[in-house]
């Protein structure tokens, strides 16, 4: 509708907005909370991997080489790690998930965009984090994800 992907048609409903998307199939295959405080907490966390993709983004695709110099000293030293260690800490609390104490959409979506954001940063951001290097073998490893990744097309960029 709004001339951007991803659009997901089904049963006559054009949707669109990645994160919706992303809701409407895990609630299909029960990759949701439990109750609605559970879906909230899956949701306030997805946001908050949203936010730090926007953060790294802003630097990474700033034109002006001044302007993106100035950005680079705040993103790594002081914005990762803000988000990164904030992160690992629920996912240790969280049975080495993001939200719930087991695997939610919330998971899938963080992996999802790992590669993403190494793209941007141009280093592996979960190197020093235990808990979210365990979650994303876990997510990786998945029936149907496993496969899919060892085939897919590379589309970082």
């Amino acid at each position: 509708p709004f001339g951007q992907a991803p659009v997901l048609e089904f049963k006559g409903i054009t949707a669109y907005q990645s994160i919706a998307i992303c809701r409407y199939l895990a609630k299909q295959v029960k990759l949701t909370g439990a109750n609605d405080l559970e879906d909230w907490e899956i949701d306030a966390i997805v946001d908050t991997v949203n936010d730090l993709r926007g953060k790294i983004a802003e630097y990474f695709y700033e034109t002006d080489e001044t302007v993106k110099e100035t950005r680079k000293k705040p993103v790594f030293e002081q914005t990762i790690p803000y988000y990164m260690e904030r992160i690992e800490a629920i996912a240790k609390k969280n049975n080495g998930h993001l939200a719930a104490g087991k695997l939610t959409w919330a998971d899938l979506h963080f992996v999802g965009i790992l590669d993403y954001l190494r793209f941007m940063v141009g280093k592996n951001l979960i190197e020093d984090y235990p808990s979210l290097q365990a979650m994303e073998k876990t997510v990786l490893n998945l029936p149907g994800i496993k496969e899919w990744v060892a085939k897919r097309p590379v589309t970082v960029a």
